[in-house]
Formats: C-alpha cells, structure tokens, sequence
C-alpha cells in the first residue's frame, strides 16, 4: 500500500519573463546570452493544522552583524507581499551552474582573448573550457543577481531565499512530495507555454525545448542552534512567540562567513527526471546527473546519492492536465477565457504573459498541472543505474521514502535555505533549450519514516 504523507507545507513560485528566452549557445553547457529579466518570482507559503510558516526576518546590527529569526507564523504565507523578498522581484534570468552540496557553485569559464591558446589560434574565443578551470563561488557571489547586473549573469546565476518552519504537535521528518491535494498541492516543475499570435487568434505554444528538464531545487538544512544574540533580538522583537525558547538554522552570509560544511544537509530535488526533449532516444529513461563539486581543492564530478551528506529525490516528469473529451489543455482553456473576459489587445505577448500568469491566475496554476509521481527509493534507483540508464518504474505516490531535508523538532523554529538553479551538468542543459518562464510548485510533507 502506497504511503500518503501528511501535507505539511506547499512552496509555489512562478518565474515569468516578458518575453521569450531564445538561447543559442555552441557549448556542452547552455548560456543564456540577451535574456529578458525575470518579472517577479510569486511565493506561497502553505500548511494545515500541523505545521506554521513564517518569513525570514534578516536584522543588521550597528556592527554590521547579521541575524536572522522568524516573523509572524501563520498557516499561509505569500512571499510576494513581504518585505523582506523584495528582491526576488528583480533578479535575473537563471543561467547554467553546478553544485553537490549548496555551498560550493560552480560556474563554466570560457577562453578569451586574454588565453594564449586564442592568441595563437589554437581554440576560438568562447570555447567552454575544462571543468577543473571553472570558477568556483563558495560565498553567494553570484546568488540573486539582479538583471541590470549583466557581467555575473553571464558567468552564471542561482537564487535562494529562506524561510522558517515549525511543528507544534509532534517531531516529523520532512520531505518533498506530490501532495494529496490537486487544487493547489503537489510539486512540480513546468515551462510556461508562451502566448503567441495565430490567424484566429492568440494561443499558448509551448517552447520547442525544456529548460524545465534542467531545473533544481536544493534544500540546504542544519540544526545549528543559534547561540550568539539572536533569540535576545527575536525576543524583542514584535514577532517574538513564548512557545518558542531557541531557534534552529545557521546558513552562511553572502560574501563572508562560515558554511557550517559539516553541519549541512543538502537535499536535492530533480524534477521531469526521464523528460529529455532534445534526445528522443533517451527521452523517458532518468540519466544520472553528475553535479561538480571539490575534492582535495580540485573540481570534479560527483554522484549525488553516494556523497555525504548529500541527498536526491527524483520525480517523473509533470505536464499540462487535459479534461476528459477534450484535446485542449485546461491551462489552453482559461486563458482563451481570461481573452474573452479581458481587455488585452494592447498587450504584447510579454505583457499578456505576465498578465495571465502573474496577475489573472495569481501564479496559482497547481490544478492545471498532472504531476509526476516520485522514485519510491533513491538507492534503488543509483543500483539500477549501475547497470545504465533506467526507467522510472519504482514510483511512490507521496514521498520518496529514504530522502529527507530535516527533522523537525516541536515547538522549535527551524530555517531552511532553498536554492533554485538550471544545472549545467544535466544533459538537457544544451543549445536547443529554451523557456518563456517556469512554474515551480514545491510541496513539503512530513513523516516518521
């Protein structure tokens, strides 16, 4: 009998950009050069009776001391309407990077004209160059870069945000699920079709690749108690709750500070894992994905489930939903509907993608969405791998069962980091890839496994 896991919380970010991302690139990782800016990432927040959400409220001292405690916990929380996210509102597009364990990012470099070998005429300018002379970026240099800052995109470019996590009743174990509930639950990672002008009329048309097959989320965790002035500052503060007497979580600061390597864990989730667009060959079977990280100093490849302290769930791909007797996808239907009802005839197809996305379904499209199922055993999985590349058949309807992010401890507040990336190491993440936005759906669910 398939487990069910509790719904505990559902993450929803969509990312929408105002006009097509058309990338052209001839090397092994995609780039996206002359990208549009991405409009807003749109948060929600969500749990039950189980678990309470509240944002990150980030604190600077006079010392310039950081620190970092719970607002108000709350059963749902959209990130879009708190203060403290603003800046996901202006970062750019995601552009290719790698990682094992959330700390160290790597990023492609390529020869210039400053490289004796595109001097003399041996390798042309923009040549990808070997992993072991990529660069690495150990301290959120290139994290939540903001559009206008073209140089760091360029090189690479990841987002992470975080936010606080309780549970009242009981200690739980928490993981990344489909969820039980259609209408807004589940998770999911899926490319926003884009509008586009046809002899009767606009219509949504999917991108000729995925950028979606290339997408991560990662979920960096550690119950690092906060010994230093935190719980006095959260104490006086206007969000303080006296349930509460020590908070969780220490994650490093941009540009300085300790990673707490040790401490961590980093759980990775891979969503549409058999989805390859560009390779019918292959396209339903999951390809191991190497990520790069550093052993001895050296960047090298690494296989996820065997590092330590790194941890994978992978989930068959997701697709649009279409009603029963139709051939039109239901997200198809609702937006002809919202033309019908609306005055968009002024818009370009940038802005009535933003429109329909972000204002008219309020980045609320879960129950447009037939989720993936998840592996059921991630170690199940990597011994089949040794034998090639696999089908998804162990499948589990809730929670891949041997991965988990943290364990929660009642009444104790627990900061998690979340990280979204394309990675550049995934064998989708080449030339003919390409987005007009992403719609990413994270639900959290607790168990006792």
């Amino acid at each position: 009998m398939k487990r069910i896991p509790i719904k505990l919380v559902s993450v929803v970010l969509a990312l929408v950009l105002s006009v097509s991302v058309a990338v052209a690139s001839s090397y092994a990782w995609m780039v996206l050069s002359g990208s549009p800016a991405v409009s807003g990432i749109q948060v929600g927040i969500g749990g039950g009776n189980t678990v309470l959400i509240a944002p990150d409220i980030r604190e600077v001292a006079e010392d310039g001391s950081v620190y970092h405690y719970p607002g108000y916990f709350s059963d749902r929380m959209n990130l879009g309407k708190q203060d403290a996210y603003d800046y996901l509102q202006q970062v750019g597009n995601l552009n290719p990077v790698s990682t094992v364990n959330g700390v160290d990012w790597i990023l492609p470099a390529y020869y210039t004209g400053s490289d004796i070998e595109v001097q003399q005429g041996i390798i042309p300018g923009g040549t990808l160059k070997d992993i072991t002379d990529f660069v690495v970026d150990s301290e959120l240099i290139y994290a939540n870069i903001p559009a206008d800052d073209e140089d760091k995109i360029e090189k690479g470019h990841y987002v992470y945000m975080d936010f606080w996590v309780v549970s009242p009743a009981s200690d739980y174990k928490l993981r990344v699920s489909t969820g039980v509930d259609e209408l807004d639950g589940g998770s999911f990672v899926i490319d926003l079709p884009k509008p586009v002008a046809k002899e009767s009329g606009y219509t949504l048309e999917a991108s000729e690749g995925s950028a979606a097959s290339a997408m991560r989320v990662g979920f960096l965790a550690n119950d690092l108690i906060m010994t230093d002035d935190t719980m006095s500052r959260y104490v006086a503060s206007q969000y303080f709750d006296d349930r509460f007497t020590h908070l969780k979580g220490l994650y490093q600061e941009p540009d300085t500070g300790t990673a707490y390597i040790d401490a961590n864990r980093f759980t990775i989730y891979e969503p549409n894992g058999d989805a390859h667009p560009a390779d019918s060959d292959v396209d339903g079977l999951y390809v191991e994905t190497r990520p790069l990280g550093l052993q001895n100093g050296k960047i090298t490849e690494k296989r996820m489930r065997y590092e330590e302290d790194t941890f994978l769930t992978v989930q068959r791909r997701s697709i649009w939903a279409v009603p029963a007797g139709s051939q039109v996808s239901a997200i198809e239907q609702r937006f002809q509907t919202a033309l019908y009802s609306g005055k968009w005839d002024d818009l370009n197809p940038g802005e009535m993608a933003d429109k329909f996305y972000s204002q008219y379904l309020q980045g609320q499209i879960a129950s447009y969405v037939s989720k993936g199922a998840f592996v059921e055993r991630t170690a199940n999985l990597y011994t089949q791998l040794n034998a090639g590349n696999v089908s998804l058949k162990d499948e589990e309807e809730g929670a891949t069962k041997d991965v988990y992010i943290i364990e929660l401890e009642r009444n104790v507040p627990q900061r998690i980091r979340m990280f979204l990336w394309l990675e550049g190491q995934d064998m989708d993440c080449i030339e003919q890839i390409a987005s007009s936005g992403f719609a990413v759906n994270i639900e959290l669910a607790c168990g006792d496994e």
